[in-house]
């Protein structure tokens, strides 16, 4: 979003003296009318500290986005001193810190956006996310639960895959498959939940099942260098040579670069 300030034109008004006056010396037989005084200008309405922290905190949170986290760090500081109350700029504040490895600050950051709005759904993820990402995943598991008990939740789906990400990452994988498959109920399209099955029925043996669960994913491009490594895997494991060569060309021609291109000589399908 645009944030600039519009221009504003004034425009006087000439006022010929030769035709008030007239051709001739004399004085004028009636009075010429006084013009009024101008009016004082309008004022534009002051903004108030709560906006500009508003501002700058959707600043902050598009350089956030964009990877600029030293200007991010700034808009979002000025947002906090200027209104110490808005829980959404210490949400990404935290956010900002973990990308920046500075998890003490990152802690203290969602720690005091929980504090501010315990029911908010997005920080209780985000809070999480980070605690899963940081060697704690089984204490991420409440956290998403609590997101997700909000029935004005807008991105449940979210929740649900990353929840069952963090089971895995800490042994669980049948509690994985119901989180999976309840982010597919409220989204069958979702790429996420599609994959995570798949790649569930891959390592369980049910590799029909993961060929159809892949294609779904094939479906919502674009496709992920670890979505097509799987199939390549898929088709192998079933023996469809055509299929699986497929998938080969696509990782080298689309993501040369990638750890998964750079695994197909050896072959390794686990």
């Amino acid at each position: 979003m645009n944030f600039l300030p519009r221009n504003l034109v004034a425009a006087g008004l000439a006022v010929s003296l030769a035709a008030l006056l007239g051709a001739c010396s004399s004085a004028p037989t009636t009075p010429i009318p006084r013009q009024p005084d101008p009016l004082p200008p309008v004022k534009q309405q002051e903004t108030s500290a709560k906006d500009r922290a508003a501002l700058h905190a959707e600043l902050g949170t598009g350089y956030y986005e964009r990877g600029q986290m030293e200007v991010a760090l700034e808009e979002l500081n000025e947002a906090a001193s200027l209104d110490p109350s808005n829980p959404r700029v210490y949400n990404i504040l935290g956010l900002v810190y973990a990308m920046l490895g500075e998890n003490a600050k990152a802690e203290q950051n969602f720690q005091r956006a929980l504090s501010l709005a315990p029911q908010d759904s997005e920080i209780r993820h985000n809070w999480g996310w980070y605690l899963c990402n940081t060697g704690r995943p089984r204490e991420s598991i409440p956290e998403f639960e609590l997101a997700l008990r909000n029935p004005l939740y807008r991105t449940p789906e979210v929740a649900l895959v990353n929840a069952a990400r963090c089971s895995i990452a800490f042994g669980d994988v049948a509690g994985a498959e119901v989180y999976f498959r309840r982010a597919q109920s409220i989204s069958p399209n979702n790429i996420g939940a599609n994959y995570g099955l798949a790649l569930l029925a891959f390592r369980a043996g049910r590799l029909e099942e993961a060929r159809g669960l892949l294609k779904r994913v094939m479906q919502q491009p674009p496709s992920a260098p670890e979505a097509l490594y799987l199939g390549m895997c898929i088709e192998r494991k079933i023996g469809d040579r055509n299929a699986e060569l497929s998938y080969v060309a696509q990782l080298r021609n689309r993501f040369p670069d990638s750890a998964e291109t750079r695994a197909i000589p050896t072959g390794i399908c686990e």
